[in-house]
């Protein structure tokens, strides 16, 4: 739990921390950015006041017949610029000529260099309007040159400059610890509000890290830089800045510099009309700090929390577990009592002397005893003294001589009331060591009721075995009735059938015989001859429905013996092969098919049954096919018959084995060759199923027993 308590402080203190940082982080750029808008517009307020000096000597006389060479005297000229110095609080007024040379100037000493002053002529003849540009020599404040041209006619004749002295922008109030800094068009460093890091200190550190990126260090020698960076700053007293843009969890990009080893947190903005850079820095570290002591205290306090809740639980569940202690042992107690007092059995406490040292309240309504005089009675008092001979009896008055016998487990004996009655009950008796003292536990149950129960259960035994003898016989009268009704029931479907079958031949035969009368007293013989083939006709079916009656009567065969299924599916091909003719038959047989128990002329019995009645179904069927397939297993051998044919109904599949049942018309057959197959099949103790297929047809399955 304090690994936990642990874990989960450190986890807290690292979210907290991260938050507040980022929070802080967010803080304080926007602050910065204000503070950076603010002082954008203090410069540009304290510019705007220098921007029209140029132009008061523009359109001057003086001016325009010096840069015109009308006039060589520039003394009172340059005494003139001194005062407008001096009037405006400037560095120097200056007038140029088109191609850079001083004409005329109010400057002491030469901070004016050729370069600033070729740089400000070039970009006035290319714009052909006045502009600005900003110095910085190492060692001197910055300069801010303000320039407008001088024109003569349309063309520019000359170009009057003024210095202006730009430190007066550090002075604007800004917090303590921020820096300014300025950046010329060269992103040149001219300006900075930190004594530490100085307009040169920061311009030489670019440099360091311009030379540092021209000796092309590895990356290793970076990294190893970048990780010790305050260390080798140390060591080596180089001066470096670094610059990176960071994403907060809000998608806020900030710009982190690192002086040396010191972090800052910066906004720049450009101005466009000035070409300068203005950055306001904020040192990172009281974001740091704060982030950290907000972390810290988060983690104390959730730390003071847990430790609360720690301390509370273990109070809580100490408390719980006293009470949960005491509750257990006082609902012992009253279950205990409860059960010694609500049982439904006789309790009785002995000592080793006989004597009864209590008995619960069960005991006392069993033998009728009061309340507070058991304990002057004997145990063996309470039981019939009429049986000197009871086990019971003999036991309990002599306990100090039998001590290790005494043990007894249901033993059936009588026990006597006070008033004298006896009742028969149901005797234990165990040690029952107490306070350190051999006792017994003896136990009584009053079984007067089961006895009762036992003799009026003997009678209602006897009752119902006279009733059950009797529905015996009422249900083997009914039984032989159902059978003799069932036996009546299929004679008379039989009955019908037959009558059906043979009605239509003896009626063919009667007008056939009536007519052949006729055709002889004519002398029509040949009609004769013919009428007496179909007479043939009719008798030939008359004998196969009578043989097929025959067959349906067959007995089961008394000894089955090894048959080869193979050969016997073979040879019922062979018969049937005229009726298989315009048939696809498939048959698909493993080799090892082994052999199957069986009748040799039922198995062809049932085969062809098979096959004749899957050719009468695929009469009509466009593209008729049989297959077979044999598929041994270890346990039996199963036959699958598939044809394509016209199918059947589920009603049919149910009745389809019965005798007498049939789809075909009358005169078609008696309705007994599936129910001779199935017949077959039971009697050489197989199986037989139809099921229909997706071909729309038939599959019937045939399971036989192997040989061995």
């Amino acid at each position: 739990m304090l690994l936990l308590a642990g874990v989960l402080v450190l986890f807290f203190y690292g979210i907290s921390r991260e938050a507040a940082y980022q929070g802080l982080s967010v803080q304080t750029h926007a602050e910065v950015q204000n503070k950076l808008l603010n002082y954008i517009g203090d410069v540009r307020r304290a510019l705007r006041r220098f921007y029209h000096l140029p132009y008061l000597l523009t359109n001057h006389p003086d001016t325009l017949a010096i840069v015109k060479e009308e006039r060589h005297e520039t003394a009172a000229f340059q005494v003139k610029l001194t005062q407008l110095d001096k009037a405006a609080n400037t560095e120097g007024w200056t007038l140029l000529s088109t191609s850079g040379d001083v004409l005329a100037s109010s400057l002491i000493d030469e901070r004016f260099s050729r370069p600033d002053r070729l740089a400000i002529v070039e970009q006035v003849l290319r714009q052909g309007e006045g502009v600005s540009l900003v110095n910085k020599t190492k060692g001197y404040g910055p300069l801010y040159y303000l320039s407008a041209p001088v024109f003569d006619d349309l063309n520019i004749a000359g170009i009057v400059v003024v210095q202006i002295d730009l430190s007066f922008l550090t002075e604007q109030p800004i917090a303590s610890d921020d820096l300014i800094l300025l950046q010329n068009r060269q992103q040149r460093f001219f300006l900075s509000s930190s004594s530490q890091y100085s307009a040169d200190w920061l311009n030489a550190a670019q440099l360091n890290a311009a030379q540092l990126n021209a000796a092309q260090l590895n990356a290793a020698q970076l990294n190893a830089a970048r990780l010790n960076g305050s260390q080798a700053s140390t060591q080596d007293n180089k001066q470096t800045v670094e610059r990176q843009t960071r994403y907060l969890y809000d998608s806020t990009a900030i710009s982190q510099w690192r002086f040396n080893a010191t972090p800052f947190l910066g906004h720049t903005v450009k101005l466009d009309d000035l070409k300068w850079s203005v950055s306001y820095l904020t040192p990172y570290k009281p974001i740091k700090d704060t982030a950290n002591l907000f972390a810290w205290g988060v983690a104390a306090v959730l730390l003071v929390v847990i430790l609360l809740l720690i301390i509370g639980q273990q109070r809580q569940q100490k408390h719980r577990h006293q009470q949960r202690i005491q509750s257990l042992l006082q609902e012992s107690q009253r279950r205990l009592k409860q059960m010694i007092d609500k049982t439904q059995v006789g309790l009785l406490l002995i000592d080793e002397q006989g004597s009864l040292y209590d008995l619960n309240p069960m005991a006392k309504r069993l033998f009728g005893l009061p309340e507070n005089n058991h304990h002057r009675i004997f145990a063996w008092e309470l039981f019939d003294t009429g049986n000197p001979h009871s086990t019971t009896l003999t036991l309990l008055k002599n306990l100090d001589k039998h001590d290790e016998l005494a043990e007894l487990n249901a033993v059936e004996t009588m026990a006597r009331r006070s008033d004298g009655s006896v009742f028969p009950a149901l005797f234990s008796l165990t040690r029952f060591p107490w306070h350190d003292e051999q006792y017994y536990l003896a136990t009584l149950i009053d079984i007067s009721k089961r006895k009762k129960a036992e003799q009026s259960l003997q009678q209602m035994n006897q009752a119902l075995t006279e009733r059950v003898e009797e529905r015996t016989q009422a249900l083997q009268q009914a039984q032989a009735q159902l059978i003799e009704t069932s036996k009546m029931a299929a004679l008379g479907r039989m009955s019908s059938a037959i009558t059906h079958e043979l009605n239509q031949p003896l009626t063919g035969l009667r007008t056939l015989l009536t007519t052949n009368t006729l055709l002889a007293e004519r002398g029509e013989m040949e009609k004769v001859k013919t009428n007496n083939q179909l007479v043939q006709k009719l008798i030939d079916r008359m004998t196969n429905m009578t043989s097929q009656l025959k067959t349906f009567a067959y007995n089961k065969p008394q000894h089955l013996h090894a048959v080869s299924l193979p050969d016997a599916l073979n040879e019922t091909l062979r018969v049937y092969q005229a009726q298989l003719a315009d048939i696809d038959v498939r048959v698909r047989i493993p080799h090892d098919t082994p052999m199957i128990l069986g009748e040799g002329q039922r198995l062809l019995q049932t085969l062809g049954n098979l096959v004749s009645n899957a050719c009468d179904a695929m009469a009509n069927t466009a593209s008729p096919t049989l297959v077979f397939v044999v598929t041994p297993t270890k346990k039996a051998v199963e036959l699958t018959v598939n044809d394509n044919g016209c199918g059947a109904s589920e009603e049919a599949l149910e009745t389809m084995f019965e005798p007498f049942v049939t789809s075909k018309k009358i005169g078609e057959g008696l309705g007994l060759g599936l129910a001779i197959t199935a017949n077959n099949v039971r009697d050489i103790n197989g199986k037989i199923r139809a099921a229909a297929n997706a071909q729309g047809g038939l599959t019937f399955t045939l399971t036989f027993q192997p040989a061995s």
